[in-house]
């Protein structure tokens, strides 16, 4: 690899999209104007061009030779070495990720060009949005990009930002003001124990630099060569966990992510479905030295995962808001990520962020574009048989449909099923949980879909429903082709390239831990090697002709089983109540406390205040009343005072 080469990109890749959010911010509103989107698109498509020119450097290394940490400049120098150093590292997952980001985000500001103007936003809007954007790629970029775990922690809490500006872009309504500050706090939860993770980092190893300290963890040294304890690595791990669970919507820190679809359509596409939710996933198998020498973690991790997955499928199956639906179901992914993270199996969580990144972006661009048709309704309730209305929408929206269920031979099929066999190799009770989560995913998604696209024509009452322009189509066309071929990337059956080249990030981390699948020397059955993936192809495409006979020709029925469980209805649609019980738990009592703060201030602390001050303002006003003005008045005053001190002088 050519180092001047990835160092250039790498820099162009940060600075293109923080110049074009600098230049929207200051030139948007003046000079810009409606035009504002071409430069987000400029910076964003530098970063996309730059991000294509590293990764094609990282295939084409030797072996062994795909990995490189390149320095910047020195932050905080001392006398001896560099306390801390901006720095790049560039390898597989990074350029990867890369892709990913860059890729996705600027498919999603063309489409946001016709869609933004379509849609009310407040004064000025259109021209913030679009800074709000690039300067999210930005952050992402750094996030990614990022040599050592101060830069990782710049980047994850520069993007929390983006993601509460973005949330709350429409700050006129109660509703999108309330999700945004749910979701920075939360974060906040998940963030404060990353940081004291990372703390814990420098105070055992004496450096935040990966290689420094992912080095030191392999060997099971500090900086100073001394054993370091299994629970301090178990409890390192934990607390970096606790900051994917925010970013990543992991139980139990899932709340925000739901209550964020208040934001725009584009911006859940971005953010809460392709990039800043699999943070948490980057970070975990970025850190796989630390995770995979705690097994405790590891455990934990997989829990974790595979219970928000089956516990978000659950809730999905009830809603009715097109865009709630989904990000129950970008949970529920995710849980299959870290599901598959937790197993041992990073490279097929990475591979599975990969593919989802193109059938979920495609899925929620395709559910704005309903949105955009509908008049800015989203409710299932209120529309249906919408195929012959928005055709080219529908179609893509199957297209992200199939792939999110796992049908045979879509992107999400292939890198799913990876995550059930691994999971069922380690743990019966984990896969079992997979196999019934991608049950009930193939058959919500497709609730969905038989609602809005099927059955009679509804529209709501003085909506012109149209298909949507040519800026919005086209990105919803490039992504249906990632949600069809991507997962062929990773089949070993044309050269499992995908696998292969993420291997030397993984090899001495989770992979040298993985459980063996089948006895050495003995060749696996043609059972092995694909009756899980018949099995898994079958559950989902059993699910999506359950959900099509339920919800097109006997739509009568799942009337009939809500009204029979009604209780069961209720607690998913409440969402298992979780959200109240935080606010029975946590926010009341907070708020209680934080009246009985402001009472203690303005009663006591202020009392005390007037208090001490009372008797000097006491003596002011009782000799203010000498001060008369009367020359005549002071005169008697100054005979008084000379006749009192001669008395004084004589008597004594």
């Amino acid at each position: 690899m050519s180092i001047e080469t990835l160092k250039l990109c790498g820099i162009i890749i940060l600075l293109a999209p923080l110049a074009a959010a600098v230049v929207a911010g200051a030139l948007g509103t003046r000079v810009l104007k409606s035009q504002t989107h071409w430069v987000t698109i400029l910076g964003v498509g530098s970063a996309f061009t730059c991000s294509c020119l590293v990764f094609n450097q990282v295939v084409g290394a030797p072996a062994g030779e795909s990995m490189a940490t390149i320095p910047i400049y020195d932050w905080i120098p001392n006398a001896t070495a560099s306390m801390f150093r901006v720095e790049l590292l560039i390898d597989p997952l990074t350029s990867l990720m890369l892709l990913v980001v860059t890729g996705v985000a600027l498919l999603v500001v063309i489409y946001s060009r016709d869609y933004m103007r379509d849609h009310g936003q407040p004064e000025r809007g259109y021209e913030r949005f679009f800074a709000f954007l690039a300067l999210f790629v930005f952050s992402m970029c750094a996030l990614v990009l990022g040599g050592n775990f101060i830069l990782l922690y710049l980047g994850w809490e520069a993007v929390g930002l983006c993601s509460y500006l973005l949330i709350g872009f429409y700050y006129d309504r109660p509703t999108a003001a309330a999700a945004a500050k749910k979701a920075f706090l939360v974060n906040r939860v998940g963030d404060f124990g990353f940081g004291l993770g990372i703390l814990l980092i420098y105070l055992t190893f004496g450096s935040l630099e990966y290689t420094a300290v992912f080095d030191m963890v392999s060997r099971g040294v500090d900086a100073a060569g001394n054993t370091v304890p299994s629970s301090t690595i178990t409890t390192i791990a934990l607390l970096l966990l606790c900051g994917a669970c925010g970013k990543s919507a992991q139980l139990p820190l899932h709340v925000w992510l739901p209550d964020a679809m208040e934001g725009p359509s584009p911006v859940s596409a971005l953010i809460h479905a392709a990039t800043m939710v699999t943070a948490g996933i980057y970070m975990i198998a970025r850190c796989g030295a630390i995770f995979s020498a705690s097994a405790t973690a590891m455990t934990v991790v997989a829990v974790i995962g595979a219970v928000t997955a089956l516990f978000a499928a659950t809730i999905a199956l009830v809603q009715t808001d097109m865009k709630r639906i989904l990000a129950y179901s970008t949970i529920s992914q995710l849980g299959y990520m870290v599901l598959g993270a937790g197993v041992y199996a990073a490279d097929s969580a990475v591979f599975h962020l990969f593919t989802h990144a193109f059938f979920k972006a495609l899925l929620f661009l395709g559910a704005g574009s309903v949105m955009h048709a509908m008049g800015g309704i989203i409710d299932l309730r209120q529309f249906g048989g919408l195929r012959r209305v928005l055709p080219w929408t529908f179609r893509t929206f199957v297209i992200g449909s199939l792939a999110l269920a796992g049908f045979p031979l879509f992107s999400g099929f292939f890198s799913k099923d990876e995550i059930i066999h691994h999971a069922l190799t380690a743990s019966p009770v984990l896969g079992v949980m997979a196999l019934v989560t991608a049950a009930l995913t193939a058959f919500y998604t497709f609730r969905m879909v038989f609602l809005a696209f099927w059955g009679r024509e509804r529209i709501p009452e003085g909506v012109h429903a149209h298909e949507s322009g040519g800026w919005m189509l086209a990105p919803l066309m490039i992504l249906s082709v990632g949600a069809v071929f991507a997962g062929y990337l990773g089949v070993h059956a044309v050269g499992g390239g995908f696998h292969e080249f993420l291997a030397p990030v993984f090899e001495h981390t989770f992979a040298a831990h993985r459980h063996v699948t089948h006895v050495a020397g003995v060749e696996p059955t043609l059972w092995d090697e694909y009756g899980l993936m018949v099995v898994s192809g079958a559950i989902a495409i059993l699910a999506i002709a359950l959900a099509y006979v339920l919800y097109v020709p006997q739509r009568w029925f799942p009337a009939l089983v809500k009204a029979s469980a009604v209780r069961t209805h209720r607690t998913l649609w409440n969402k298992y109540y979780v959200d109240e019980l935080y606010d029975a738990g946590l926010v009341s009592p907070a708020r209680r406390a934080g009246r009985v703060c402001v009472g203690l201030d303005d009663y006591l602390i202020d009392g005390l205040v007037w208090l001490a001050t009372a008797i000097p303002r006491g003596l002011g006003y009782s000799a203010r009343v000498l001060q008369s003005g009367f020359l005549q008045g002071y005169g008697v005053s100054m005979v008084a005072g000379i006749a009192i001190i001669m008395m004084f002088v004589f008597w004594s």
